[in-house]
């Protein structure tokens, strides 16, 4: 099947946040146009925000590279993660979408209250906002239902099964907080998840991603190791 947001819509908008539920995209047209040459990852206004901070001052550091070095960063970030035998391994993220009005409550609570109290090695963390009026509410995936809402990465990986259940105790004592504390965050790529608690993950969304699925996969062939529907 071919589609697009003119041609067979429904299943276009249904594989954009759909986990795998609806079909497998094997191949996109993506239109091209002119590139920036250069790339700079840390602009004037990131230097005046970090005055206000307290950190260890070679934490923070400013690289220039070209736009397609900038784009691949993550492969280099992979090429090191092999040679330290960090790339084939589990890797427990959790990755979180948190509304604007409770990002002080998150990092209050998670943040210091829970990742700096935990003898735990962090890993790589990301936290970036985004706007809501890219996403286009046709689509499967679902967001906080606020203008703003940030972007929240834990990026753990490591070789030891014990070190494996301390990230995901700790992920799991992340999203009880937010849950207590009644932060409506929206959980993705995560597993173990029951079906009332995706149900709950798609909210409003539900019983159109439940028609989707009996439109595109009646059968339910698709990713059902996710339980979404069992």
């Amino acid at each position: 099947m071919t589609c697009s947001p003119e041609k067979n819509s429904e299943a276009f908008y249904a594989v954009l946040g759909g986990l795998g539920q609806f079909g497998v995209i094997t191949r996109a047209r993506i239109p091209l146009g002119p590139a920036a040459t250069r790339a700079s990852l840390l602009g004037a206004e990131v230097a005046n925000l970090v005055k206000g901070l307290n950190f260890v001052p070679t934490f923070m550091f400013q690289k220039n590279a070209s736009y397609v070095e900038f784009l691949n960063r993550l492969h280099a970030a992979e090429l090191v993660a092999n040679s330290q035998g960090l790339w084939e391994v589990p890797h427990p993220w959790l990755n979180i979408f948190v509304p604007r009005s409770r990002i002080s409550d998150f990092n209050e609570g998670v943040f210091k209250g829970i990742i700096l109290k935990q003898n735990i090695t962090a890993g790589v963390s990301l936290v970036y906002p985004m706007n809501r009026n890219k996403w286009d509410d046709r689509m499967s995936a679902v967001t906080p239902d606020e203008d703003v809402f940030y972007v929240v990465n834990f990026f753990h990986s490591t070789n030891r099964l014990d070190q494996v259940q301390k990230y995901e105790a700790q992920n799991q004592q992340i999203i009880q907080f937010c849950k207590d504390a009644g932060i409506k965050i929206t959980e993705y790529l995560t597993g173990n998840k029951t079906h009332q608690e995706w149900v709950e993950h798609f909210g409003p969304k539900w019983k159109l991603f439940e028609d989707r699925k009996a439109e595109f996969d009646p059968k339910r062939i698709l990713s059902p190791g996710q339980g979404i529907f069992q």
